[in-house]
């Protein structure tokens, strides 16, 4: 062993005297007065170690030492743990990681000694004294194994290299990485995109992601039953656009490139007549369209990725529109009524009301503007018409919801003011309603009957 060690430093101190001169197996061993094939034989080894660099030139190999940094210059930067053995499975050297991670305080005392023999738990496992037995035995032998310590949790990966050291005798290199943070990560995002496929294929909400040129690359079995579309095979054949009918709006979105929730109208039957499209349903639909941009490293715009998650709501959008035209309805019959109507909101338990609401024949028979009443309460505005029992007719009807008809009054005490009559309703909304009718001819008429009567 020692001759071998002596002719590497000979040649490779032959070759630094030399150097930058490139030379010759032939000249090297004229030179060092060696055989040519042990000579040939000790630069592969130099060679192997990165101690001195080849360069063929035509048939012939031309050698000088080496610029780069040996391989034990880098052996204690290394960011996994490494050891060598020897034939035998003794530890030969170490790196500065492998000491720090394995505690150990004094390297020399571990020189030399079996590895298996060591008390780290990563040796003791059969199977791993098993596979370095095999490898320095020249056996048949596993070049990447796995170790689960159990008192920690610990995951190690291990890799295993022949190598040979500069005197020509082989060693066992073995790399070992803590791979569990590694390995807890893979689960994390396994757990995650489980989760995020269960979301994809179980939520009722259509899901589709799609290109800028409107290419469909993935959908969900919900965005067939929405679109009426029986194979997903026949969904992915069609553009996003055909059967979108407001192309432009979902256009606008990837030009903005922003996180929008929208709502959108689908013709159902002209998807089937005029486009073609096979789809089961028919009419209009509407739909909440909530969009996405995905990001990706492409920067082709026409290859990035965006995303659409849908829902029908069509029911909704019927009812809103009923809601509508009945409000439409009620406005009308409200405003254009030739009885005034007043709408109240009682507050305090019934002690005092909110006027909510009045029509045009109510502004006509108070002589008041819509504006001037609106929020204000009614014994406020009108202090008067406590002396009617009007809060004791209003409190009977909200809390026993029977109708009662109000003798006629007046708002505001006076000979030239209105009398009216009232009809008061409680509303479900909790509201109070009443029918106003102007009776100040009655009353006038009333009130000169009396007086002729009293006359005679």
């Amino acid at each position: 062993m020692e001759e071998y060690a002596e002719k590497l430093l000979q040649i490779k101190e032959f070759l630094q005297i030399k150097h930058p001169a490139r030379l010759s197996i032939s000249a090297i061993s004229r030179e060092l007065g060696m055989r040519r094939s042990s000579v040939s034989k000790y630069l592969d080894m130099l060679q192997l170690t990165g101690d001195v660099t080849m360069v063929p030139f035509g048939k012939s190999k031309l050698f000088t030492i080496s610029n780069r940094v040996p391989y034990n210059a880098i052996f204690d930067v290394s960011p996994s743990d490494i050891v060598i053995l020897d034939s035998r499975g003794h530890v030969e050297m170490i790196n500065k990681k492998f000491a720090a991670d394995f505690e150990i305080d004094n390297v020399n005392k571990i020189i030399g000694c079996n590895v298996c023999k060591l008390g780290l738990k990563v040796f003791s496992d059969p199977a791993i004294q098993k596979n370095i037995n095999r490898l320095t035995g020249g056996m048949l032998y596993i070049k990447e194994m796995q170790y689960i310590e159990e008192s920690t949790n610990q995951v190690y990966y291990l890799k295993f290299l022949p190598t040979v050291s500069n005197q020509g005798s082989q060693h066992v290199m073995i790399n070992i990485e803590n791979i569990t943070s590694q390995i807890l990560k893979d689960e994390a995002f396994t757990i995650l995109d489980k989760r995020l496929r269960t979301i994809f294929d179980e939520v009722p909400s259509g899901i589709m992601f799609f290109r800028a040129d409107g290419v469909i690359l993935s959908a969900n079995s919900a965005s067939l039953c929405l679109f009426g579309i029986r194979k997903i095979q026949d969904l992915l054949k069609l553009n996003l656009f055909d059967f979108i009918c407001t192309k432009d709006k979902i256009q606008g979105l990837i030009t903005a490139g922003k996180i929008a929730d929208i709502d959108l109208g689908c013709d159902f039957d002209v998807l089937k007549n005029v486009k073609k499209i096979q789809t089961t349903k028919s009419g209009i639909s509407y739909f909440d369209v909530v969009f996405t941009p995905i990001t990706t490293q492409e920067s082709d715009p026409d290859l990035k990725e965006y995303a659409i998650m849908f829902k029908d709501i069509t029911a909704e959008k019927m009812v809103e529109k009923e809601l509508k035209f009945k409000e439409s309805r009620y406005r009308s019959f409200f405003d254009n009524t030739c009885n005034g109507m007043l709408i109240v909101q009682p507050v305090e338990k019934g002690e005092d009301y909110i006027i909510k609401d009045i029509n045009q024949a109510t502004e006509a028979i108070l002589r008041i503007k819509k504006h001037d009443l609106i929020g204000k309460r009614v014994f406020d505005v009108f202090p008067d018409l406590v002396k009617f029992a009007v809060r004791e007719s209003l409190k009977r009807v909200y809390f026993t919801e029977q109708p009662e008809v109000l003798s006629p009054l007046q708002y505001v005490i006076g000979e030239n003011e209105p009398w009216c009559s009232h009809y008061i309703f409680k509303l479900p909304s909790g509201e109070i309603a009443s029918f106003m009718i102007d009776v100040s001819d009655e009353m006038k008429a009333e009130a000169t009957s009396k007086a002729k009567t009293c006359t005679v």
